[in-house]
């Protein structure tokens, strides 16, 4: 009976192993890119891989992801904030994957600053992407002000940027790296100017449903043995430069028709 129940968990822990873990998020280069490339999507990926564990990743709208995740149609979101962790009732298992900051995006020739929630009253238009979490106090001021611009669909943070070279808002807020190779990929990085920076860094997590603890806990042990072993700082180190541009055709069709003719 005991062999035959022994034999019964190796065949149900062979399955697990076999079924691809389904992780999703919107592309938010350098931490999740095109291609299965950033390195929050690398950390997460030789996290299982070193367990023998296969992971696909699918891209699709923030917003949905976490729709999709309460659904259970896959098992886990990337980069995900505190607060989202908590709203949507997710675990986490406490692995902290990088950080996220409110930094502030004009065009060059502006001159606007921003350090308190308070200088946004002087700004034309915020434009930010919607169902991001800009904390409390972000949040409610965007909220409170009709005229905040909430961007959506396949690629919300680049049409912002469009639209602010196009003097569509006064100012975009999203992480500073995240603007900075969004705008490297559109050609768009010396019309912008950094402004400043609202808040302190957020930490960002891999945020799985209640279903999926204990792909939870297989992710924990997996980025505890990537950085016994180095390879979690190699990772981290690849990145402290933006990656090299990788277009994706279709998408960089599609956006092409939105940019501006620069002189």
């Amino acid at each position: 009976m005991i062999k035959y129940l022994s034999f019964i968990l190796l065949l149900a822990s062979i399955h697990a192993h076999a079924t691809p873990i389904r992780i999703a998020s919107d592309i938010w280069c350098p931490y999740v890119c095109e291609n299965q490339k950033g390195y929050i999507v690398e950390l997460t990926q030789r996290a299982f891989e070193i367990q023998n564990q296969k992971v696909e990743f699918i891209t699709i709208p923030y917003k949905r992801a976490l729709v999709e995740l309460q659904r259970n149609n896959i098992n886990a979101v990337l980069a995900l904030p505190p607060s989202a962790i908590a709203n949507n009732n997710l675990v986490s298992a406490n692995v902290v994957l990088g950080y996220n900051t409110n930094d502030f995006y004009t065009l060059v020739d502006s001159q606007e600053s921003f350090s308190y929630i308070s200088d946004l009253n002087f700004t034309q238009q915020a434009a930010v992407v919607t169902g991001y979490d800009y904390g409390i106090e972000l949040d409610a001021w965007l909220n409170a002000h009709t005229n905040s611009y909430f961007a959506s669909g396949s690629d919300p943070l680049a049409m912002n940027i469009i639209r602010l070279v196009k003097s569509r808002h006064s100012v975009i807020i999203d992480n500073k790296n995240v603007i900075e190779y969004t705008a490297s990929q559109l050609n768009l990085s010396q019309q912008l100017r950094y402004a400043g920076t609202i808040g302190k860094p957020v930490p960002l997590y891999v945020g799985f449903n209640q279903q999926n603890q204990a792909n939870a806990v297989m992710l924990a042990n997996g980025i505890a043995q990537l950085k016994d072993n180095g390879e979690y700082q190699s990772i981290i180190n690849k990145y402290n430069a933006l990656p090299e541009m990788s277009y994706d055709n279709a998408r960089h069709k599609r956006l092409h028709k939105f940019l501006p003719v620069l002189n």
